[in-house]
């Protein structure tokens, strides 16, 4: 695969999933950033019309532009989509129809290999992980740039090195990120410290209503319409990671409000849940200790659904 990278006249577009969370953004950018660098035409594009969350806005170089639709010479070009699980991660159109060549480099373990090409490794950390290793196979430049991006890929999906897929590789990785020119301190206040009143309200308004199920080993924050209006904010970033912090909780769960029904994020504290198994039953995805997706229905149905679901594998 670091042959088409290597490939001096082939253009690439590099796309991540909806709904992109740190390993997306980053491995995008740090991808793209590279491949240009390296005198490649590259073209960064997401089905989402604005991708970057606002925590993950400061990775943005001036000018750097995610586009909201293919270019007009996609069909030429090869799509690198990155992160996604399956080939409805990026929208309703297949990605066989955008480009001429889709090349998938993903680290869930659960991804269907739906690429012409399939780069997809379950035991690493992150996205990120597997990009840094194309980079080095096709001796793409390493600078600060775009080591920072793929550095604060690394560091979220890791749960800040906390959760089990801190692997020696994965800690090389930073190792190897940090010696490209990567300051983890600042890094880590952008991420973790500096968030907006209103962002902390709400999670206080989720922490205030929070409810323990399954005598206490699942512990549910719910907010509805009505919380994101008192508080400013929809941001939730965070707040599924702060009930997980709950004593005797091996898995936390928010659920907040939207048009379709009722967004799930789920957060296992150990390898005795594969959250993703859970939500995928509502075509949700993601990691065995990190996933989301929508629920359809009432919260009256969600919350039954849910503790069926975790209890069957706490129980089973």
């Amino acid at each position: 695969m670091a042959d088409l990278l290597a490939d001096e006249g082939r253009r690439f577009i590099v796309a991540s999933h909806q709904n992109p969370d740190g390993d997306a953004i980053g491995s995008m950018l740090g991808m793209g950033r590279a491949l240009t660098a390296a005198g490649r035409d590259t073209v960064l594009w997401h089905p989402d019309p604005d991708p970057v969350p606002a925590e993950l806005a400061f990775l943005l170089a001036p000018g750097e532009r995610i586009r909201a639709d293919p270019p007009a010479d996609a069909a030429e070009r090869t799509l690198l989509a990155l992160d996604c699980a399956s080939a409805a991660r990026l929208g309703d159109r297949p990605p066989g129809e955008l480009a001429r060549l889709v090349v998938n480099v993903d680290h869930h373990h659960d991804n269907t290999r739906f690429g012409d090409v399939n780069l997809v490794d379950g035991a690493a950390s992150s996205t990120a992980e597997l990009v840094l290793r194309l980079l080095r196979a096709a001796g793409l430049p390493l600078t600060r740039e775009v080591a920072e991006p793929l550095y604060v890929a690394l560091v979220t999906d890791t749960g800040r090195f906390g959760y089990a897929n801190a692997t020696p590789e994965a800690h090389r990785a930073a190792a190897e990120l940090i010696e490209a020119g990567v300051e983890p301190a600042p890094v880590s206040r952008r991420l973790y410290e500096e968030r907006p009143l209103d962002s902390v309200l709400l999670l206080g308004r989720a922490l205030a209503g929070a409810r323990s199920l399954l005598d206490g080993r699942l512990v549910l924050g719910v907010l509805a319409e009505a919380d994101f209006a008192a508080a400013g904010t929809d941001d939730t970033e965070g707040i599924p990671e702060a009930l997980r912090g709950v004593r005797g909780a091996e898995v936390a769960a928010l659920a907040r409000e939207v048009p379709e029904g009722w967004r799930v994020s789920l957060r296992a504290a150990g390898d005795a849940v594969d959250v993703s198994a859970i939500v995928r039953e509502t075509g949700g995805g993601g990691h065995r200790a990190a996933a989301g997706g929508t629920f359809p229905g009432s919260l009256e149905e969600l919350l039954p659904w849910l503790e069926r679901a975790v209890a069957a594998q706490l129980d089973g």
